[in-house]
């Protein structure tokens, strides 16, 4: 179900304003890499294959999947799934392919924008990896200000495998909300990787290839994923 702020429109220097004040980076503790103490619920993990055993959930820095800042939905807990894979088959080390992506975001729209929560982690294959690009400024990459409407996500990785580096996402739409103080509103999981996937189709040296069914809808009576469908769009980039 999609959602919309009712708040009224503000001034944008008012509501970026208040939005700073509201949106203070929020602190995540540092998994160890290598952790062995993470054992996986069933479901938080889905083989896919040639890539491995995906981590179906944006990791907080307890090891929790994240809640939206434990803000409810409709009375119950809005958990945040992962909803884009990309994988870069062209790459030669990790770097390479973590300069590659950042243009292709860039060039796609979507820079890193400031007054975001920060300090998640992705898993694949039994490893962690932070969110990238790991700056400490509260960003994720977005395609518009914080203060309006946007589509927003962050990104993990990069993890070698046989066909070459994998990033993880978790991307949303969010309203900004002035009642009872500043805060961002979900609205929807699957427009934002719609979105995202289209422009840097478009745009970039990332291609559509197809859904990987992670199996991560959750409608229970006290979680849910919104208008998740459990699935995450892959995309490939080649030289």
């Amino acid at each position: 179900m999609v959602t919309r702020s009712t708040a009224r429109p503000v001034a944008a220097p008012l509501a970026l304003l208040l939005l700073l004040i509201a949106c203070a980076p929020v602190p995540q503790a540092q998994p160890t890499p290598g952790a062995t103490t993470y054992q996986p619920a069933v479901g938080d993990v889905q083989h896919v294959p040639r890539i491995g055993d995906v981590g179906v959930w944006m990791m907080t820095g307890n090891l929790r999947p994240s809640t939206w800042l434990d803000q409810p939905y409709h009375s119950r807990t809005l958990r945040e799934p992962v909803n884009v894979v990309l994988i870069d088959r062209a790459a030669r080390t990790p770097d390479e392919a973590s300069s590659r992506l950042l243009g292709a975001m860039s060039a796609a729209g979507y820079p890193p924008r400031s007054m975001h929560s920060d300090g998640y982690w992705g898993l694949l294959n039994g490893e962690f990896r932070p969110q990238f690009p790991r700056t400490g400024r509260s960003e994720a990459f977005s395609d518009g200000p914080a203060y309006t409407s946007n589509n927003h996500g962050r990104l993990f990785g990069p993890w070698k495998i046989a066909d070459g580096y994998v990033f993880t996402g978790a991307f949303s739409r969010e309203d900004l909300s002035l009642l009872p103080t500043p805060h961002h509103t979900y609205n929807s999981f699957q427009v934002a990787r719609e979105d995202l996937a289209a422009r840097l189709t478009a745009r970039s040296i990332y291609r559509r290839s197809s859904y990987l069914n992670l199996g991560s809808r959750v409608e229970t009576p006290m979680t849910t994923t919104g208008d998740h469908d459990g699935r995450a769009v892959l995309l490939i980039a080649v030289r």
